[in-house]
Formats: structure tokens, sequence, C-alpha cells
């Protein structure tokens, strides 16, 4: 699975970049809009798609326009600190906002959901014969563009490919936030040395394309144990000693306040062209977002990163400079299972999760807080997505979940809170410091006191606090997801076109409390039925057994309340007109996906 598979957002993560052989991009559909802003700029919603027989892979990318000049500097800003440069640990979008100028992928999904290529000659499907079947295994061709080099002037080979195969399934690697899934079904990669790989692996793993990405540059992982890398390759205190392939390189870190890049002096050896910036700083607003925004119209920076619908009625007057687009994310409340279980009871967690469920009403959340720029949501996926399926609303009704308690066992006290056996009915729900996510909880709480739930908000940094990997924090951070020191959480999940991105996420494989703690199935979500609908979703290449696997568990997720999915969202760019070639890219790749192809007047 990719270190992308679910991309958090403080909003990332994660997390989620594969499209196997039966995804990509495809026809336009029409979805529900949210409604208008004056003045703003709604970018079309990126395709959806059904599940036909044969499904193109393949991104019909813009053509850049070329450069009128060479030089200058663009500044992007964003309001969250990334917690590492090393993909494969992190789970934060900002860190992929962060690394993705300094990292070009063997080929990625472009803005019509639709591979292309970019370390690559092309991409490996069954149609081209790069992606063979051979009864229950399979083989992926990889044609690596020929003469590229990292940005130390060695060359790019399959020695890289295979380095970073074995450095993810390395005895002492910890802590890798997308696991090893998928990794551990290569047995072998042929073509050292040259620019041909073969990889095969045991079985049939729908997921290839997400796979590897990024690539690591293997004389450089081998200058640091596995153990220590973690915390000293990539190390934001010494970024000019890494070894990048993107089109711009760190070379100085300011915690809190700015990453400076150059441009990587061998990137035309992969591109065809030099970047044609002198200079690209990414500059922070930490947990500011209306400092953020007021500092653009200052124009202190040229290019805002991580806005959502929250900020679009305070931008209605920027024009086209304002850019919207529907995303392949969802804001949620996500519930722990251990935690429930260990406070409550087993038998008692489902209950309890149902009851919470009814007592929500969205549309107040939709509404009252974020001014109708979004709608409800009752799914965890997005319309767009070709596998989506429609499931049940639910209405707010405490008597409902007052009657579900109840039979529980659980009674109400003289102060409203209910108890059983002794234990009160008592939770901590974190978040970031986002104020509408504060609102959205603290009226959420209020709901829930209306069943005998007692409920305290704690708001907490993003990173390394919420988002920070089990590397990152100590095993008693409060509200850290990946240590499960929450019992209800908001933040949200940004997906991909492929289903798959969702395996680590939900199949108890995933579960990152057992060493080497990996994984990102934070609701520890332990149920027989969802594994085996995703083991059939990544074992096949079948597009009509992953639509059938794939709806199976989204009624599953709604059964079992994985989780409470509140509304899809709407995200938002601020753009300086003088920044040329912007193309908005609302899947996990953001928006810098062609950054080497910025210029400015």
């Amino acid at each position: 699975m990719s270190p992308v598979t679910r991309r958090l957002l403080a909003l990332a993560a994660a997390a989620g970049i594969v499209a196997g052989a039966c995804s990509g991009a495809a026809t336009q559909a029409p979805t529900a809009a949210a409604p208008s802003q004056p003045g703003a700029t709604q970018v079309a919603a990126t395709p959806a798609a059904s599940a036909p027989a044969a499904v193109s892979l393949l991104s019909k990318l813009p053509t850049p326009e070329p450069p009128a000049k060479t030089g200058g500097t663009i500044i992007m800003a964003d309001w969250q600190f990334p917690d590492s440069l090393l993909a494969y640990y992190t789970q934060a979008v900002t860190s992929f906002e962060a690394l993705y100028p300094a990292f070009d992928g063997l080929w990625r999904i472009g803005p019509d959901f639709g591979w292309y290529p970019q370390l690559t000659k092309d991409v490996p499907t069954t149609s081209n014969g790069e992606v063979v079947v051979n009864g229950g295994k399979m083989d992926v061709t990889v044609n690596l563009k020929d003469g590229m080099k990292w940005s130390d002037g060695q060359p790019i080979t399959c020695d890289d490919v295979i380095a970073t195969w074995k450095w993810i399934m390395d005895k002492d690697q910890v802590g890798l936030t997308g696991g090893t899934i998928g990794w551990e079904n290569i047995t072998g990669i042929d073509g050292a040395g040259t620019t041909t790989c073969t990889i095969h692996f045991d079985q049939v793993y729908e997921g290839y394309l997400g796979l590897i990405d990024p690539v690591l540059p293997a004389h450089y992982i081998s200058t640091v144990s596995v153990a220590d890398a973690p915390k000293k390759l990539y190390s934001f205190d010494n970024v000019t000693a890494g070894v990048y392939s993107g089109p711009y390189i760190p070379t100085e870190v300011k915690t809190n306040a700015q990453i400076t890049y150059a441009p990587n002096p061998y990137w035309q050896t992969i591109s065809g062209h030099a970047p044609y910036l002198d200079k690209v700083i990414y500059k922070y607003y930490v947990d500011a977002i209306d400092a953020m925004i007021a500092g653009y119209r200052a124009g202190e920076y040229d290019v805002a990163f991580d806005l959502d619908q929250g900020s679009i009625p305070k931008v209605q007057d920027l024009g086209d400079q304002a850019k919207i687009s529907d995303a392949l994310t969802y804001e949620l409340n996500q519930l722990n299972n251990a935690s429930l279980a260990k406070k409550f009871g087993q038998a008692d967690v489902l209950p309890i999760k149902q009851a919470i469920r009814l007592a929500y009403d969205k549309n107040q959340i939709t509404d009252r807080i974020l001014g109708g720029t979004v709608k409800p949501s009752y799914n965890f996926l997005s319309p767009l997505l070709w596998y989506y399926k429609d499931e049940p609303t639910t209405t707010q009704d405490f008597a409902q979940a007052n009657q579900i308690l109840d039979q529980a066992g659980w009674v109400k006290g003289s102060d409203g809170v209910r108890t059983k056996n002794g234990v009160q009915l008592a939770l901590t729900a974190c978040t970031t410091q986002k104020q509408s996510r504060i609102d959205t909880l603290t009226l959420v709480a209020s709901w829930l006191q209306q069943i005998g739930i007692k409920v305290t908000v704690k708001p907490v940094p993003a990173v390394p606090d919420l988002f920070g990997s089990w590397n990152e924090v100590s095993a008693d951070t409060p509200c850290n997801l990946q240590r499960g020191n929450y019992d209800l959480a908001e933040f949200a999940w940004s997906y991909s076109p492929d289903p798959l991105v969702s395996y680590n996420v939900y199949h108890s494989a995933g579960i990152p409390d057992n060493p080497p703690h990996s994984g990102q199935n934070t609701t520890r979500t332990n149920i027989p039925a969802v594994d085996k609908a995703y083991d059939t979703i990544r074992t096949s290449v079948d597009p009509a057994v992953i639509k059938e696997a794939m709806g199976t568990f989204q009624d599953l997720y709604y059964q079992n309340v994985i989780e409470i999915p509140l509304f899809n969202w709407r995200e938002l760019w601020l753009v300086s007109p003088k920044v040329h070639n912007f193309v908005v890219n609302a899947t996990q790749y953001t928006s810098e996906w062609n950054i080497g192809d910025w210029w400015i007047e």
C-alpha cells in the first residue's frame, strides 16, 4: 500500500494514491454542487466513473504554457507545518505538500483522475502488456527513462527501486504509516543496474501503481541505518544532505516558519527542461487561517494551499484568484473501537456507536457552522468515485438513541450522565485547533448530552499531537490517532480513484498497535467480513468484482458505524494572477503536481 494510502487532512493523509488496472480516468458524471459563492472560480468537479469492463487508466494532461520568462521566486503558504519530508513516515497533507516538489514518482495521478508517467516512459497496464497475470501471480514491468539523475548527479536505475523495496521490508523498519501491504507480496525485482525493472508479485495485487512512491536513492538511504531512518533520513536539521528527484530541493528549514527550495540541477534529465524558477518558498501561518488569508491580500505570498469550504465566504471578492473544486476528501468523526471496548466493554461498543450516530443533525453542521457551502454526507466516499454506493441517511432521533442506551443497561444519573457498573459514559473528543472543528465538536457534545453521554472537547496541535506517526510521539501523547489516545476525533481524510486506498485503513492488518506499528487503521476496526471484502479487492483486477466487494464494504461501514461522515469537502486555493500553469488537482497529489512547469511574471 502506498505511503499516502489515505491522506490525513488537518485537514492528509493519507493517505491515498493507488489505482489498479480497473480504475482511473472516466467519463464526466453530474454531481450535486454546493451553493456557489459570488466572485469565486468554480473549478469543474473531477470526473466520476462507472465500472465498465475496460477503464482507461491514463491521464490527458493539459499542455503547459511556455514560459515568457524564467527565474524569480514563488512563495506558497499553508497553515500547518509538516512533520516529515519522508513520505513513508507521514500521513499529514502538509507534509506531502512540502515533499512533492522534491520527489517525482514513477507515475502519478493528474487532475482528471488518470495516471501519467514521471520517472518512467509509460504507465504499466494489462493493456500495454506491462502487467502480466500468470495464474495467481503477477509481473509488472517498469520502464524508467534513460539518463535520469538524482539531485547529486548519480544515475536513477532499477537499483533504487530494488533498494526502496528492501528498505521497506527491513526487519528494523518501524512506524510505516502505509505498512508493508503489497510490498510483502513482492518476491523479487529484476533489472539491477538497468532501467528496465520487472517486479514479481506472488499474487495479483490491485494496488501496484500506488505502491512505490517515491522511489528512494539507494546510495543515500544506505548511509543511515533503517532503525535510525525516522529521525535521520531527510532530517529537517540537515535537508541538504538528502538526495532528491523532484524539480525543487529543500535547502533550509525554519521550524513553524519556512522551507526554502532551490532548483534541482539535474531535473532536466527527468523532465526535458530545467525548473523555471530560481527559488520556491513555503511560508507557514501555523494554526492561523485568517492570518494566512490576510497575508495573501497583503501580497505576502503567491499561492495558498490547504484551504477549504470554511474559507470560501471570506474570499468572495477575489474573483478568479479563488479557485474552488469538489474534493475527494470528507470530514468525519472517527470512533476508537479499542478505547470504547476498554472503557465500556466490547458488547456495548456497537450500541453506543449507534446511539451516538442518532444524536447527530448534520444539517446544523453544514448550515450553521459552514454557511451552507457543503452538503451533509452519509458515506465516507465521494460520489465522484466510480465505486461509490448510496447508503441510508440518518436523522437526529434522541428518543431512539436513548432507547438503545436504556436497553444496553446504561442508566442516567441525577446529573444526566449515564453509568453502568460504576462506569460513567464519558468520552474525550479530539480535534485540531481549527475553529470550525472545535465548534462542530462543541455542538456534538451538546447533542450527546441529550442522550446521557458526557463529552470533553480537546483541541490539540495537528502535528505532531493528533497526526504524529508512531515514531514521533510518546505512548501517552493525548489525542494521538496512531497511539489510540482518543475516544472520538474530528479531522478529514482524502481518497484516491482506487478503492484499495482504504485497505490499510479498515482491514485489521492495518491496526498499528502491534509491532512494527505500521498502518492507518486508527479506528481499530477488526471485522472478518470487512477483511474478506478488502482481500477480494486486493487480489482482483476485474472492475465488476471490485465494485461489488467495495459495495459490500460500504454496507458494513454503515451497519457497524465505523465512522460518522459529516460532509464532502470543497477545496480552495488562492492563486496570484502572476502565477502561470497552476492547474487544480483535487487528488492526493495536490495542485503542486506540475510545479516544475510553473513560472511567474
